[in-house]
């Protein structure tokens, strides 16, 4: 298990590569690590409903964390936004989801968790993607809060994964 606290006491960004099979396991560690700081959760793999339900099953308090759901909208009607949540049209709207994280960025967060850049290609080309990581990082990089992208250590992602392994401070392999 990576000590996602020890990594970003020296790195503002990380970008942790994983398997499929432990993705699950990494979230839950992950947020275990950073819980009761002010985390900003940015979902594009996972509904925020689905999240909360695996961080309450792990005795994960999730008070502190803010949630940007960019998939939710694309599977079912759901409820405005609220104090805990804030929706997204769908993953592929990287204009709409950059101008909330900006505005997001600005809030006092310790970290901001992005779940996950391998789900950036199922709905947008390779270049605007890693534009869009680019202009992210650079984002995050104005700011104190440190911040943690997910991404499948899959071939068919190589190349996304060495784009944006080029933005952030350290690449790690889960």
């Amino acid at each position: 298990m990576v000590n996602i606290s020890k990594e970003l006491s020296s790195n503002q960004t990380l970008l942790l590569l994983m398997q499929s099979l432990e993705y699950n396991q990494v979230i839950v560690d992950t947020l275990k690590q950073i819980s009761g700081s002010k985390v900003c959760y940015i979902t594009l793999n996972k509904t925020y409903d689905a999240l909360v339900e695996i961080f309450q099953k792990n005795n994960i308090d999730i008070k502190n964390v803010i949630f940007i759901d960019a998939i939710s909208k694309t599977i079912k009607k759901v409820p405005g936004n609220t104090e805990n949540v804030y929706y997204v049209s769908n993953p592929g709207a990287l204009t709409e989801l950059s101008l909330i994280i900006k505005k997001f960025l600005k809030h006092d967060f310790d970290y901001l968790v992005f779940d996950s850049l391998t789900n950036l290609l199922i709905y947008q080309k390779k270049a605007p993607c890693a534009k869009f990581i680019s202009s992210l990082v650079n984002n995050i990089k104005k700011t104190k809060i440190k911040a943690v992208f997910y991404a499948l250590d899959v071939k068919e992602q190589a190349e996304l994964i060495k784009q944006a392994g080029m933005f952030v401070d350290k690449v790690i392999k889960n």
